[in-house]
């Protein structure tokens, strides 16, 4: 009789959860994001905003490097982007801040299956488990 009591308990409370959980799984979602503001902190337009985005990148050694092989000066450079129209600029700031500065991920991989290798080592080692058959 107890057997049939919890049997038929269990199988209320797992029906009760598995009921529960679904209607939660219908919640929907509120997606959230930053709402730009218009004011840039220290009173800077747009165009001073990308123009020290462009800067930033252009100061950084492996890109000097490469305009330098292309035979740009830095005097060049900075008449050439003078010369381009808020537009021009702007699209230019977009595409630096779209370019993937962690690569494409491959390092993250190798470390993540790094680090499970030396965690089944110390299972292994602390006898927990038995991977290897020493």
């Amino acid at each position: 009789m107890i057997f049939v009591k919890r049997f038929f308990f269990n199988r209320a409370f797992v029906s009760y959860l598995t009921v529960a959980f679904s209607f939660l799984s219908f919640a929907s979602s509120a997606p959230a994001m930053f709402i730009p503001s218009s004011y840039e902190g220290n009173g800077a337009s747009q165009r001073d905003a990308d123009i020290q985005t462009i800067q930033n990148l252009l100061e950084s050694k492996i890109v000097q490097h490469k305009l330098s092989k292309l035979g740009l000066t830095q005097e060049e450079i900075e008449a050439r982007l003078h010369q381009l129209d808020d537009e021009q600029i702007h699209q230019v700031a977009r595409q630096i801040h779209a370019l993937e500065p962690g690569g494409n991920g491959a390092v993250a991989v190798i470390i993540i299956v790094l680090l499970a290798l030396i965690g089944f080592l110390i299972l292994e080692i602390a006898g927990v488990i038995d991977v290897l058959k020493w």
